[in-house]
């Protein structure tokens, strides 16, 4: 019997580095063997004290209606007061509250982009960026950082040589995800330059603001625009970060652009709303800045274990990010895909192993990554001390595997 086929855009759907291991990964724990997660942005704090308290209020409603296609007004208000917070100005009509920031991004990429057209984006990137993409018909252009520079922008021929006449918009990713650079503000002024002179959107993924290690200090486009670049700007933002609560999926888009606010809102409308007890239990503390400066403290020093470590197990240079929590680590290993799944599969030290997002997911140019891991420093020191212990004895191990391997072909 013959059936229909799906579309070519379900036949495309790349799978994420991220979580394409997860059953790998079970499978360990069935067996007995701990693993440290790394894969994952998803860190293993408490949930903040004033959420926790909010948590348990809404527990005891009597009524749970939708909420409205916007967002609740509290937190509307609650996201006004952040952003007045880190010096950008904002009417309420210009904030629309998200299903988390992935909802965000994929809304405000549709606002801009038909099918066919292209997104300039800097690689590597947050690897959902290519799922978004290909729901829309859309393309994503990468422009390749590179590691040596502390993955920060190339010349500015680069970027320009890489925009076609189907480009819409430039995709920013500050602190950036998976490298932890942080771009400076002579970098943003630069791609705000580009926008304005081929008259492109900028939209700005600023998730991790405020998460910084080192003096850097993370500048947001809204605040360093001319009052003219306003209207190119779509900023996406999410409390799943700074909150340290991924799983209440809360996210925003900031927006002065009265034909991109029509459209979002005509998208949210479609989808009803974003769920109305998330949005009541993270309002008190969307605008807490303190809790933020505590986190990049906290990420400092396991940013710090966890480099220091490796480094030392594996005789390698790693490269020390910025912000967010993620490094990309570059492995004498000529293929972690086929790595990362071993060390789920096949490898274990004391019942324990390591689970990290092969690179080549976070790249759009064919054979990138191929020797890189991306790494989620999200464990507490000696956590994130043990798991590199770990990883190093992992890579020497697949390394004497593959040794043997090859010197048996030559025989």
């Amino acid at each position: 019997m013959k059936f229909p086929s799906i579309s070519q855009r379900a036949a495309l759907a790349p799978p994420s580095p991220i979580r394409k291991l997860v059953p790998l990964a079970e499978s360990a724990k069935k067996r007995g063997i701990k693993v440290y997660h790394l894969n994952i942005g998803q860190p293993d704090f408490k949930i903040p004290p004033k959420i926790q308290k909010e948590l348990e209020k809404a527990a005891s409603l009597d009524y749970l209606p939708y909420a409205s296609s916007l967002g609740i007004t509290e937190n509307i208000l609650a996201w006004k007061k952040y952003y007045g917070k880190v010096g950008v100005s904002l009417e309420t009509g210009e904030i629309i509250v998200t299903t988390g920031g992935s909802e965000a991004l994929l809304l405000s990429m549709a606002a801009v982009s038909d099918p066919g057209d292209e997104i300039l984006t800097f690689e590597p990137f947050y690897a959902n960026y290519l799922g978004f993409a290909n729901l829309l018909s859309a393309k994503i252009v990468p422009v390749p950082l590179n590691p040596s520079s502390g993955y920060h922008l190339p010349e500015r021929k680069i970027i320009e040589g890489k925009i076609s006449k189907r480009m819409k918009a430039i995709l920013v990713t500050n602190p950036n995800n998976p490298t932890g650079t942080v771009f400076s503000k002579k970098e943003l002024l630069l791609i705000l330059e580009i926008a304005g002179k081929y008259n492109l959107f900028i939209i700005a993924d600023e998730t991790y603001r405020g998460i910084s290690f080192d003096e850097k200090r993370c500048y947001s486009f809204l605040e360093i625009c001319k009052k003219a670049d306003r209207q190119r700007i779509i900023t996406t933002d999410s409390v799943s970060k700074r909150l340290n609560i991924c799983g209440a999926r809360i996210g925003a888009i900031i927006c002065k652009n009265r034909g991109i606010l029509a459209a979002l809102n005509a998208f949210c409308q479609a989808r009803l709303s974003s769920p109305t007890i998330e949005q009541l239990i993270v309002s008190s503390a969307i605008y807490d800045l303190s809790y933020v400066k505590y986190l990049s403290l906290e990420y400092k020093k396991r940013r710090d274990a966890f480099i220091k470590t490796l480094e030392f197990e594996l005789a390698i240079k790693i490269h020390s990010p910025e912000g967010a929590f993620y490094t990309m680590v570059k492995l004498p290993i000529s293929d972690t895909d086929h790595f990362a799944a071993w060390m789920l599969s096949s490898f274990s030290y004391q019942k324990q192993t390591v689970m990290v997002a092969p690179g080549s997911g976070f790249y759009a140019t064919d054979g990138m990554g191929k020797d890189e891991i991306r790494v989620a420093y999200v464990l507490n020191e000696k956590e994130m001390t043990a798991a590199a212990k770990i990883l190093a004895r992992g890579v020497r191990e697949y390394r004497e595997i593959k040794n043997k391997i090859s010197n048996i072909k030559n025989k």
